[in-house]
């Protein structure tokens, strides 16, 4: 490798270590096509008047575009919007197909997701090298309550908040009253609400929780005796007792076999209805969430499983 070219290569990795925020800069070329780019170069200039600028590369192919239209969006990018980036830091194809997005009031395409929209009419060009450095005035701005996407070493990276004072005093006993920080409480209500949706989907169907803990298990071990199937579940509150057992095999929900309960076709089908059920109210959530976010939950939980759960039955605990 030459001397120069390594240089080059060292300096672009020195600048990798300044963590930036990503965004993707839309316009419309002569013909009224969008046009959009991914860009990490983002910054502010100055608060009155509210000026922005970002850098766009000579040899880009939306350089004709962004040099003539006299108007920009900046969307700053949210960071579950990975794939967004992704998609427009290619080039050579359709990035809006398919996408939400409209006309913004002064001529730029503003995509319906972000973390925040800055749209502008450009004021000044400078040349910058191999870019050039577009500089615009900020005439609509809105802000979303979403973490930012970042970009740092040559790949994506998450936010993390340094940890805030922790409550005071999350229990008073003697006035017998908690905040909203007691953990207890936020692992309790959490429970309660995430697992609302599949309760009241039961009832709707006419069943139960513990009909559905019931096919649960059996769906992973079976065949199981009538004790053995309280035992694993006592630790649930949801036991069945014999009369419920008795009525899910009338139900033909489970069936009675020399070794034990197992599930008949008719309970894998309604047990298999309700864990996808279950599942695409998880998705849901995790739209909000970022990857790391949702690996960070799920770290927490199995580690206070692990702390509190000496007594539950493996079994109960699901496969690696």
């Amino acid at each position: 490798m030459a001397a120069a070219e390594e240089r080059q290569r060292d300096f672009r990795n020195a600048l990798s270590s300044f963590a930036t925020g990503v965004t993707i800069a839309t316009t419309k070329d002569a013909a009224g096509q969008p046009i959009g780019v991914t860009a990490s170069s983002f910054n502010s200039v100055s608060l009155d008047p509210p000026l922005v600028l970002w850098s766009l590369a000579k040899k880009s192919h939306s350089f004709a575009a962004f040099s003539s239209s006299g108007h920009f969006a900046v969307h700053v990018l949210a960071a579950t919007q990975e794939d967004l980036s992704n998609r427009f830091a290619r080039s050579g194809q359709d990035k809006f197909g398919d996408l939400d997005w409209r006309d913004g009031p002064h001529g730029s395409p503003v995509l319906g997701e972000h973390a925040a929209l800055f749209q502008c009419l450009t004021r000044n060009i400078y040349e910058g090298g191999d870019h050039v450095i577009i500089v615009g005035e900020v005439m609509d701005f809105e802000a979303r309550n979403e973490s930012p996407l970042l970009f740092h070493g040559g790949s994506y990276a998450e936010r993390r908040q340094r940890p805030g004072r922790a409550d005071v005093e999350t229990v008073n006993v003697e006035a017998g009253s908690f905040s909203d920080g007691f953990l207890f409480y936020l692992i309790t209500r959490a429970h309660y609400q995430t697992s609302k949706p599949i309760r009241d989907m039961l009832q709707a169907r006419g069943s139960s929780m513990t009909e559905y803990l019931t096919m649960a298990l059996l769906s992973m071990e079976a065949p199981l005796a009538a004790i053995e199937v309280e035992r694993r579940l006592a630790h649930t509150g949801h036991a069945p007792s014999a009369d419920v057992v008795q009525r899910m095999v009338e139900q033909d929900l489970v069936i009675e076999t020399e070794s034990g309960f197992i599930l008949s076709a008719e309970g894998r089908e309604q047990f298999v209805e309700t864990l996808a059920y279950g599942k695409a109210f998880e998705d849901r959530l995790a739209d909000h969430l970022t990857a790391g976010e949702i690996a960070d939950t799920k770290q927490m939980l199995r580690l206070i499983i692990d702390l509190s759960g000496k007594d539950v039955p493996i079994s109960w605990r699901g496969t690696a």
